[in-house]
């Protein structure tokens, strides 16, 4: 049977992923300046994320599984999604 993962998990595992962007230049250099990491299953994560994708910041919307999804607003009002790893690595379409 698969568990599903807490809230409380869900932040164990993007608070390991904000200690490592901070400190590992390597890991730090795979974001962009002025990123947000938010859980992709808590809806009042889901609120904040909108308004920094409104402020003009990146989101990555942390799964609970640690695959993440990178969005990037542009200029024109539009978005670049990119599917990450568990590493913060884009994935192969």
């Amino acid at each position: 049977m698969v568990g599903v993962m807490s809230c409380n998990q869900t932040r164990d595992v993007i608070l390991k992923k904000v200690l490592a962007w901070g400190l590992d230049p390597e890991v730090g250099a795979r974001y962009p300046d002025h990123t947000h990491f938010f859980s992709a299953d808590d809806s009042l994560d889901a609120r904040a994320a909108t308004k920094a994708l409104r402020d003009g910041n990146p989101v990555v919307l942390v799964y609970s599984d640690g695959h993440e999804l990178l969005i990037c607003p542009e200029p024109d009002g539009g978005a670049r999604l990119e599917v990450r790893d568990l590493h913060g690595l884009p994935m192969a379409a």
